[in-house]
């Protein structure tokens, strides 16, 4: 058994390289040092080197609440934190195998200390990490928002929940050229984020998509909202004012109109992410419409959900159609329903602004300002949440 392991494991790191999410010799040496199924008990070879997540508790509901990520996640998170021999490590949000992944990154120089609000979680990170024969990974069950000053300052701080905000703990547990990588939700967009300091401030990039359970405890931004506006369809929101459902709903009920931006993308081209973020600091009101099974057929809304803003009795979300005969490019426009034309030509005026003078750039950052700062925000869309000031904004 453990001669399979050892070449699914050295399958997947394969894989990963080929894919571009290991990069550096020493994640790929801490990969074929850990083997993944000793942190996932009851699971078989094939899938525990699977390149995928496996969800190792759900809560009463029946929703997830703790998971070993997939490979190919773990590895850009590690390449991002880019972990040196000799570090001190916190990680928030435990499972056992990324935390065996770190120790072997810092060496017997270094520390690691894991961190889980569930005491159940790191009952079980213990007896995965004892099987795997690595004991030197401090274990501390804790609210993650707090981090554990006991053991600060770090080089290093990883985050493997979905977080809302930084929180101010996190940074203050760090030296000033420590890192910080952290799955955050904006404004409903799940991106992964890697932040270094800057002079009075943190500055965050890299905008991966990215999946991770929903980070738990007291004073942790609750879930986003929804309404639904008709069969099998849905305008989920992440904070802010609550629209009008009731008005959305007749909306939505009510002629359908579209408007074209005369942006045209190929098939391949991938744009949607950073036109998503675009789209989220630019328009006021902001969230994704999405169709499920029983959705009428025919609706222009895109995959993963159509961005989309809204007035009091109108809605205006993003659509696509084909631009050419073989289906290789596509026309980005608006989809919207109401009396308020003007929503829909200010969205379309927005897809235009990003054509001209975003697409093909860098891409945004997050500004974090640390409680107690003066400095005055960086012109851009300001995230109101509890915790650090954050500014999203643009070059």
């Amino acid at each position: 058994m453990e001669t399979v392991a050892v070449d699914r494991n050295a399958a997947l790191v394969e894989e990963l390289r080929g894919s571009g999410q290991i990069v550096s010799e020493r994640v790929a040496a801490a990969f074929l040092a850990v083997p993944r199924h000793r942190f996932l008990p009851g699971v078989g070879l094939q899938d525990a080197y699977r390149n995928d997540s496996v969800f190792t508790k759900r809560g009463a509901d029946g929703k997830p609440v703790s998971s070993v990520s997939a490979p190919w996640l773990v590895a850009t998170m590690l390449e991002r934190l880019a972990p040196r021999p000799g570090d001190r490590v916190l990680e928030v949000g435990s499972g056992g195998y990324n935390a065996a992944l770190l120790r072997h990154m810092v060496g017997p120089e270094g520390a690691v200390t894991s961190q889980d609000i569930d005491a159940e979680v790191i009952a079980r990170a213990a007896g995965c990490l004892a099987d795997a024969d690595v004991r030197d990974v401090r274990l501390v069950t804790g609210d993650g928002r707090f981090g554990v000053p006991e053991g600060a300052p770090y080089d290093r701080l990883i985050v493997t929940v979905q977080a809302t905000h930084v929180e101010p703990a996190w940074l203050e547990q760090l030296t000033d050229e420590g890192r910080l990588v952290v799955p955050l939700r904006l404004r409903g967009l799940s991106r992964l984020l890697t932040f270094t300091r800057e002079e009075g401030h943190w500055r965050g990039d890299g905008w991966e998509q990215c999946g991770f359970v929903r980070m738990r405890g007291e004073g942790v931004w609750g879930p986003m909202a929804s309404a639904v506006l008709a069969d099998g369809v849905r305008l989920r929101w992440d904070g802010g004012s609550p629209p009008d459902g009731a008005a959305l709903t007749a909306a939505w009920n009510s002629e359908r109109r579209e408007l074209w931006s005369g942006v045209m993308v190929g098939v391949t081209e991938g744009t949607r992410p950073v036109l998503d973020l675009w789209l989220a600091t630019m328009l006021d009101a902001f969230g994704r419409i999405h169709t499920a099974a029983g959705a009428p057929p025919g609706l222009p809304v895109l995959p993963g959900g159509s961005p989309a803003t809204w007035s009091r009795e109108s809605l205006a979300y993003l659509t696509m159609r084909p631009a050419n005969a073989d289906g290789t490019r596509f026309e980005y426009g608006v989809a919207w329903h109401g009396p308020h034309a003007a929503l829909a030509e200010e969205f379309v005026s927005q897809l235009r602004v990003w054509d001209r003078d975003q697409r093909g750039g860098p891409g945004p950052s997050l500004i974090v300002f640390p409680e107690g700062s003066t400095e005055e925000p960086t012109v851009g869309r300001v995230l109101r949440r509890p915790g650090a000031r954050m500014v999203l904004t643009w070059p």
